[in-house]
Formats: C-alpha cells, structure tokens, sequence
C-alpha cells in the first residue's frame, strides 16, 4: 500500500513538473525566451510615422500647394558600427553613406608642418586640388567622390590626419534616441532607394525612409501666389522649443528662461499630457510664412506612433506594433481665385512698367535719377464678408526655391548675394516681403476719407459747412518758425468748399483745418469760418475706429500693425513736442502715419458699406483628405466704425464726385462701363532731392483706393505703385487706371466701344 502510494506521488509530482513547464513554454513570455538567451535586457521603444500634409487648393480646385512622396536616406545610431569596437567598420560605412549622399567632407591635418615632414602625404594631398596655405592646423574640404580616398588617407596618415565625416557631425547635432531615424539625404532617386534596400548588409544602420516634398505647382507661372502660400522648411531650435508643448508651467518658464538668449521671449502652450513622444521632432518640416505658417496646426496632420522592442543595443528584437495610426492633415480651400489672381499680377507689373518707362522719359534729371520703379501692391477683396479675392506684392518669387533640392542655387544667390552692390539691390528689392501685408507706407490722400467721417461725427463740421480753401495754410508754430501746408493740386484757390467738394478736390487746407484747425492761421481773411478742428487725441481716436494701427487679423504671417502717431509717441521716440504742423500731415496722409495696402482696404470697405469692418481672410474653408467638411469659414466683424450711416453716405458722395468730376478719368462709367467711387493719394517719401532750379522735393508713391458698383459695392481695391506719384500725376494717370482694369477683370466687363474723347487709351485694351 505505501508503495503505491509513493507511486502516485511521483506520478503526481511528474505531472506537475510537465503541466508547470507548459505554462512556462506557452503562457509565460520573457524577453529572453522570446528573443534569445544572449539577450539579457529589452527595453520597449517607440517610432513616429510623419502624416501628410495637407493640400491647398482655390475657390474653383485647383491644387497649388501639395505633398508628394518621395524617398528619404536616414540613418540609425544605434544599427551604425561602434565607435569604439568597431572604429574602422563605422568610417567606412559613414564614408560610403557621404559619398551617397553627396555630403563633402573635411581632412584635418594637425599640425600642418607634418605635410612638409611626412613622406608622401603632399602628393597624396595633391590628388584633392590645391593644397590650402600653410598654418598650424590645415583643413581641406573633400569632394563627395573622394570621401572614401580622403579615408585612406587619415588611416595611412592616423598620427596627423583626420576625417571629419558630415554624417557624424549630424548624428551630434540632432540629438535623437539611438534608435530614431535620422535623414541625411531627402529626395532619392527610385532607382538609388531599390539599390541601397538591396545592399542593406554593407551599409549597416542605413535604411530608406518614406517622406513627403512640398510642391507648389502653380508658384512659377504665377509667382505672386508665393507670398500667400508661404513655405515649408527644416523646423529650427527656437520653433522646436516654441511648438512642443510643456507638461507644467514649470516647464513652460524653464524652457523659455533656457532659450531666451537666442530664441527671445515667446509663448509655450502646456499640456500636462505631453508626457512622452513631443508633436515635433528635430527633422521635421514646418510652415515658416504665409499660409504654410499661419494653418500648420490644421495641414501638418497628426504623426503616427509605433513600438518595437530594442535590445541593450538598441537593435529592434521584435515586430513593430502601430499604437496610433497617422492622420493626415487637413486641406484648404482658399477665397482667390488663380485665374483672377494672375490677371491682377499681370495688370499691376504693366502699370509698374510704365511707371518705369515715365521715369526713364521724364525731362527733369532728378526724376531720372530716381531707382528704377519696379514695386507695387494690389489688394482686392469683398467688404460684405472680408473675402480676400486677390493679393499680389511684386516683386514677387518662386517659393519652390525653397522646397527643390535642385534650385539650392537660386536660393542662396537671394539668401546671400555675392557682392554688396546686390545685397543693397535685393533688400530694397525685397522679393521675400508680402508688401500688402508687411509693406509701411504713408498713406497720402487716402485717408481723407476717413479723417471727414470722423470730423462729422464729432460735429467738428456738418456736411453742408464750408471753409474757405485759399490754396495753402499758413501759421506760426509755437517754436516762431512759419509752417506752410500747401494743396495737393496746383496749390489753387478753391473758395469756399464742404466736405463733398474737398474729396473731389483732394483739398489738404480743408482736411488740415477739420483736423487741426484754421484758428491759428494767419493767411485767411475776417470772413473765413474758424474752427478749433479735432486735435490730434481726437484724430488718433477716430483712426482707431477703422482699425488703423492695428493689424487686420488676416490669416497670414508676418502682418504689420502700421502706425497712428500719437504725442507720446513722438515725445518717446523722437524727443520732440506735438506740433498743430503735425496734426496738419497726419490729416492728408503725411508725417508719421503708416498703413499696409490691406488696412486701408478694410477701412475703404467699412466706408463703401455700412460701417462694419471684417476681418480680412483667405482660407474659405477646411476640408479633410476625403474632400468632407470640417470648418466653414464665416464672416467676422473686427469693429464697427461707430459713425451715423448719413455721414457716410455723405463721404461716399465725395468718393464719388472724384471720380465723375475728378482728376480720374480712366474710372468714370463711360470710360470704364463701371460705376467706381474712390480716392487717390500722393504720398512722399524719402530724402529732399534738388530740382534743377534749386527747390527740394520728395518722390513719392501713387495710391488709389476705390469700390465698385457705387451703390451697392461688391468688390474693393486698392493699389500702391511705388515711386511713381510724381511722374505726371501717377495716382490719377496709373493707380487709377490699374484699380479700373482690375475691376473689369473681376466683372467681366470690356469698355465701353465708343467712348468719348476724354476716356484715356489704356495699356492693354
């Protein structure tokens, strides 16, 4: 009996052992029974997937901005040869994956005099080019095609000469997990990526990366779509710290304190679930301008994640698991038109040509002497909605420079001209600059429509006042100096006049008086009405209204917020008093007020319409990569100018008369078969020049701002054509005629057949 019981014990204790080991070889996972017993530590790492960014596209489909795959060389620190066990092994990887790449590199011999003491290593260095002058350390850049000579030479040559590989300088600088992969080398031919798949044992730590290249299709033959698409580029440290957001606020102040020498101050979002992998790597692209910039968040998309395990290594010991799938950003439907778009480029660079060709003409030497015309904006948009309908800044540029590899040239040649004299040319060039948005110009004439709203409304006149407009205002500062503010045409005698004849007349004594008064002037008669005008607080007050001084909002990059003077501002920033002289230029567009091409076609829009500003915009709206709706932009009002709708139609009047009865010819019905209100601008610039009998003059820019139909206004324009104001009335006999064309353009219409006499001939009809 105790023999079979013994015997059951065994057989028990046998099953056990057997149902034990089971579990243990079926139920029980660890790392090293998985993945072998040489493996003793593995540690779970994760891999990011980059979406693809979103396409832009215009009001009608067309594709202007896309992601197109492509093939990337990266490599993999942790696959790449030790540094340490096998040296040899990793020079020579590296160098090969150079010479793949087109990467140059860098022979170090230290110290220089061994070229003259080691025996072959002058004719060695020979086969490279020209040997560099002698000195204590000599550096020679080596070509692609010779990294792998150049290696031969360092290791005959170990005790003097070293090479510095490109590629290790970059595993250095980008500072990335072992395990991560790094591109060296975007943009791979098909038939390069195949072979180097196929070859992958000898190239250990390379691997072929799937990517995206931005692409702008439409950029060359339209180039001024560029300033609105912006670009994408290699995202920098600053942008890095700046996107990524912090776990704590703590973080937050650690990060910007950190970066603040080089980056500056700026702001850090904080999400206390950012804990992990951060939304941007150091190898990611990002929207530097433009729309690029303004919608990175909606068209960069969300990045994939993947885990893989990793031995001590950093080798992958296991199948790659996707932990969130990638989601590709979204699209963006735009409110221009390109066929419009190209119109109104191609209307305002041959209004800037003839600019040109009046300066080369002109029969003063000082005209001749001006530089070249060759700048210019052109704004249009919907003040019902705020709808961008064209922006065109020229000069303009290709943006795919920045995206095509193989036009690094072009580029550079922008980035850092070779001598001086084009460096002085490309910045006042400026090809970069969206001028309608960035560009600062004093606004002229234009802005009297608005300083009459603002005296209406604060029962500084009525609109049946008139003042007595001698052709020039004259008084006596508090300095003892005489001020002079002569008129804008021909300093004629305008007798008495209102606010509807001073807007048709472009009367810089009516504006001057409403704005700083004509109670100090000491040129008008007994019978002239004096009035006391806004001052420059009440002035400044009334140009906030619409919005002067402060940026638009438009959903672009880069937007100035112009300049409204004010007598602190002068105080503080030229250490100068306020004088009634400088209330006089504020009020005619002179001085120091600044305004972009854009602002003041949102405020010609509050005053076309009912007084409501929008704020300016470019996307219509966003899509997702299947073409299904995701946002609709809709129309948002910035303000509404708080002045009684009589007043403005009474300023609109005036708009009016300027063109049936003004100096602007071109826009009038019969000539144009639009019925256009608007103002033009003269506005001066730069330094006094010497005409040939001795007075100082200024060049100036010619402006024109106007709406259309003048009823029930659907489309604004504006246009500043640089430089040109003074070559024979370059507001009324270029701005005017380029907003007229432009405006046709848009309605579709032609001029009318027989047109009277006055009606100018055009360029271009």
């Amino acid at each position: 009996m105790a023999r079979l019981i013994a015997l059951r014990s065994i057989l028990l204790l046998v099953v056990v052992v057997l149902v034990s080991r089971l579990a243990q070889l079926q139920l029980i996972e660890t790392d090293t029974q998985r993945f072998g017993a040489d493996i003793e530590v593995t540690t779970r790492r994760y891999l990011t997937n980059q979406p693809r960014r979103g396409e832009i596209f215009d009001a009608r489909g067309v594709l202007l901005a896309e992601s197109v795959p492509i093939y990337n060389l990266a490599v993999i620190p942790g696959q790449l040869p030790s540094s340490s066990a096998a040296p040899e092994q990793r020079a020579l990887t590296l160098a090969r994956l150079a010479q793949i790449a087109e990467l140059p590199a860098t022979l170090v011999i230290d110290p220089g005099t061994a070229i003259d003491t080691t025996p072959g290593l002058r004719s060695d260095l020979r086969s490279f080019g020209s040997l560099p002058t002698a000195s204590d350390v000599v550096t020679m850049t080596i070509a692609p095609s010779d990294v792998l000579r150049a290696l031969d030479v360092s290791q005959k040559y170990r005790d003097v000469a070293t090479l510095v590989n490109p590629i290790e300088q970059l595993l250095t600088q980008a500072n990335v997990r072992s395990y991560q992969p790094i591109v060296i080398k975007e943009d791979i031919s098909p038939e390069l990526a195949l072979a180097l798949r196929e070859n992958a044992n000898y190239l250990p730590g390379a691997r072929v990366v799937e990517g995206f290249r931005r692409r702008y299709p439409l950029s060359g033959e339209i180039p001024s779509l560029s300033h609105l698409l912006g670009y994408v580029g290699r995202i920098n440290a600053c942008e890095l710290v700046a996107v990524n957001p912090a776990s704590s606020w703590l973080r937050a102040l650690t990060d910007i304190t950190a970066n603040a020498p080089t980056c500056g101050l700026m702001a850090k979002s904080i999400e206390p679930t950012s804990v992990g992998l951060p939304p941007y790597l150091s190898s990611d692209q990002i929207g530097k301008d433009g729309l690029e910039g303004a919608y990175e968040s909606v068209l960069r998309g969300q990045m994939g994640i993947d885990s893989l395990l990793v031995d001590a290594l950093q080798r992958p010991v296991s199948g790659v698991t996707t932990l969130r799938a990638v989601a590709n950003g979204h699209d963006l439907i735009l409110t221009i038109d390109t066929r419009f778009q190209a119109e109104v480029e191609r209307i305002l660079q041959r209004w800037i040509n003839v600019g040109e060709e009046r300066r080369l003409a002109a029969r003063e030497a000082h005209k001749r002497a001006y530089e070249p015309i060759v700048a210019g904006v052109a704004v249009a948009l919907d003040p019902r909605d705020g709808r961008i309908l064209a922006m065109v800044s020229l000069p303009d540029y290709d943006n795919n420079i920045w995206v095509d590899p193989a036009r690094i040239a072009e580029l550079q040649a922008l980035l850092a001209p070779p001598d001086a004299e084009t460096q002085q040319t490309l910045q006042r060039l400026a090809p970069f600059t969206n001028r309608a948005i960035a560009g600062l110009y004093p606004p002229g004439s234009t802005v009297k429509q608005f300083v009459g709203a603002v005296a209406l409304q604060q029962g500084i006149i009525a609109a049946d006042t008139q003042l007595r407009d001698p052709g020039l205002l004259r008084l006596i500062e508090r300095s003892g100096a005489e001020f002079i503010l002569p008129n804008s045409v021909r300093n004629r005698d305008n007798g008495l006049i209102n606010v509807r004849d001073a807007l048709r007349l472009s009367s810089n004594v009516f504006f001057a008086s409403i704005a700083g008064g004509n109670d100090q002037a000491i040129n008008l008669d007994q019978r002239a009405l004096r009035i006391t005008g806004l001052g420059i607080d009440q002035l400044v007050e009334g140009l906030s209204w619409f919005n002067f001084g402060r940026p638009t909002g438009v959903d672009l990059v880069g937007e100035a917020s112009g300049r409204v003077p004010t007598q602190a501002w002068k105080a503080q920033v030229l250490r100068e008093a306020w004088t009634t002289g400088d209330t006089y230029n504020t009020a005619i567009g002179q001085g120091y007020l600044e305004v972009t091409p854009l602002q003041l076609a949102v405020a010609a829009g509050a005053v076309a319409t009912d007084g409501t500003l929008y704020r300016p915009h470019l996307v219509d709206r966003i899509v997702d990569e299947n073409g299904q709706l995701i946002q609709q932009m809709q129309p948002e009002a910035i303000g509404q100018v708080p002045i009684d709708p009589r007043h403005l139609a009474a300023i609109r009047e005036g708009l009016f008369a300027s063109i049936t009865d003004g100096l602007g010819v071109a826009a009038r019905e019969v000539c144009s078969g639009l019925r256009i209100a608007g103002k033009t601008g003269t506005a001066e610039f730069g330094p006094l020049l010497t005409t040939a009998d001795g007075r100082l003059v200024r060049q100036s820019h010619a402006w024109f701002v106007g709406f259309a139909p003048y009823e029930n206004p659907e489309i604004v324009v504006a246009v500043l054509v640089e430089g040109v104001g003074d070559l024979n009335d370059g507001s009324s006999t270029i701005a005017v005629p380029a907003v007229t064309q432009i405006m046709q353009a848009y309605f579709g219409i032609t001029p009318p057949a027989n047109r009277p006499a006055i009606c100018p001939v055009l360029p271009g009809e």
